[in-house]
């Protein structure tokens, strides 16, 4: 049975016929989708007032998940074999 990813946007995928980058692309947008994961909870919980304030403000929290949102469209488009806007035109 050939090894399969899962990728969102493209489908099922034979392992073995994506090239290392996109490999990389791939682990990589995991990680981020957790951290991503994480804040969003750690915000919601700050803003319920269950979790104290430890000096991060509110602010700064949502600043961060902007900018985990970014990195993570871009890592997208770079596990699915386009640019990652960077506008050298990558491809991935």
């Amino acid at each position: 049975m050939t090894a399969s990813i899962l990728m969102s946007g493209v489908g099922m995928m034979p392992a073995s016929s994506i090239s290392p980058e996109r490999l990389e692309a791939i682990e990589r947008l995991g990680r981020l989708q957790s951290q991503l994961d994480l804040l969003q909870l750690r915000i919601r919980r700050v803003e319920e007032g269950s979790e104290p304030d430890d000096g991060s403000s509110l602010t700064m929290l949502h600043m961060r998940l902007d900018g985990l949102l970014e990195d993570l469209e871009r890592q997208r488009r770079r596990a699915t074999g386009q640019c990652c806007n960077c506008g050298g035109g990558c491809r991935g």
